[in-house]
């Protein structure tokens, strides 16, 4: 400070009280903020979780094969009904446990080169109503053998005591708990039932 009486500058004292050291410096506010230690417990919280709920999802896929195809079996069953009944001619439903190929410039089937089970419907002249089509991959009709399924004309099928369409999922095998689906069919009516 300059004194108006000499000109020269004084030195004005503050007493330590006034000027401590947290007035003169801008104070620094901390954010708070996570811990290492505190994120890396809930890292560990959230794979306990995942892997708890890990194998819900995948049963939960595999269970997708085997409904998607008692679903679509259980339709072209009825299609095929509904065919017969409609164009008044016999149809029959085919569930093949070999691959089966049409050829389709000289109306021949022949087994395919793969073991992919498979259904369709045909009328009594080979042609196809319902294309071929491959059950998912890992499900497989149980018996070895075709199964035939014919509609007459009035809905019901000409065997009155018809064989079961019974569907295995294979990775069930594997793990020696098989998860089977039957559709049966009653002879008399054409009625289809899922068990």
């Amino acid at each position: 400070m300059v004194s108006p009486a000499t000109g020269s500058v004084v030195l004005v004292a503050f007493p330590f009280s006034d000027l401590s050291a947290s007035k003169l410096r801008p104070a620094i506010v901390l954010a708070s903020a996570f811990t290492l230690i505190e994120l890396l417990v809930v890292m560990v919280i959230a794979v306990v979780i995942m892997a708890v709920s890990l194998p819900s999802f995948i049963s939960m896929g595999r269970g997708a094969g085997m409904r998607t195809a008692v679903n679509n079996i259980r339709s072209t069953v009825a299609l095929s009904r509904q065919w017969a009944i409609t164009h008044r001619e016999q149809i029959t439903f085919v569930a093949s446990s070999t691959g089966m190929v049409y050829n389709m410039t000289n109306g021949v089937f022949s087994e395919a080169t793969n073991d992919h089970a498979c259904y369709y419907a045909t009328n009594a002249a080979g042609t196809l109503v319902q294309s071929i089509t491959d059950l998912p991959l890992d499900v497989t009709f149980d018996n070895t053998s075709e199964t035939n399924l014919t509609f007459k004309t009035d809905g019901g099928l000409t065997d009155l005591t018809p064989l079961p369409i019974v569907l295995v999922d294979k990775t069930s095998i594997i793990r020696g708990d098989p998860i089977t689906k039957t559709i049966s069919i009653n002879g008399l009516t054409g009625g289809i039932k899922v068990q």
